[in-house]
């Protein structure tokens, strides 16, 4: 059950919220103290939430920062909640350090009237069969996930943004998204920015 406690801060809101965890005095001052740090070098932030997580033995700590234009999301997983903490708002001060002066910046983008359309897509299983009855369990299920049918189970908008490359590359920085699809300031043109697979990021002209 989830638990939160919200907190009065620099006339911004903290909310801080347990799932699975129960936020003790102790876990809450610290996750006060360490969020300060930021405090100390931004201003313009609208809010913050952190939502502390344990599964078996897995202790995650996840934090959604928002400003006027951008929105900052990070996480991290240990075996100890203080170290998740720690590691998360490691992740958080080093994106903010990294992009003050645009986190910070008044200047609003344009945003087109042109809606995506994302599809969600899951897998058919009751479509994949087994070619070779003597495949090991382990290959089938690699071919089973290879070659099954997906279908539509939820559709997604998401606002057309003009950016320029350097901020695309930021806002996939700031947050867990795997893909970013915009409009290139530089030469108006549809480009889709990724996540690989190797941490680094791809970028694909739309024709």
């Amino acid at each position: 059950m989830s638990h939160a406690e919200k907190f009065a801060n620099e006339g911004y809101q903290i909310s801080i919220i347990g799932k699975h965890f129960q936020i003790t005095d102790a876990i809450r001052n610290y996750m006060l103290e360490k969020l300060s740090k930021v405090d100390r070098i931004v201003d313009q932030i609208i809010d913050m939430n952190v939502v502390l997580d344990t599964q078996k033995l897995d202790h995650s700590c996840s934090i959604f920062m928002n400003f006027i234009h951008f929105h900052i999301k990070v996480s991290a997983n240990t075996d100890n909640m203080y170290s998740a903490i720690d590691k998360g708002t490691d992740k958080l001060i080093r994106l903010v350090r990294k992009y003050k002066t645009r986190l910070q910046s008044h200047r609003a983008k344009h945003i087109s009237d042109v809606d995506i359309h994302v599809n969600v897509i899951q897998a058919l299983k009751d479509d994949v069969k087994i070619i070779n009855d003597e495949i090991e369990a382990e290959t089938a299920l690699v071919e089973e996930n290879r070659y099954k049918l997906h279908e539509v189970v939820a559709q997604e908008k998401m606002k057309l943004k003009t950016l320029t490359h350097d901020e695309a590359l930021m806002k996939m920085e700031i947050t867990d998204d795997s893909f970013l699809i915009f409009r290139s300031e530089e030469d108006r043109k549809l480009k889709l920015i990724y996540r690989r697979e190797d941490l680094n990021y791809g970028l694909v002209d739309i024709e």
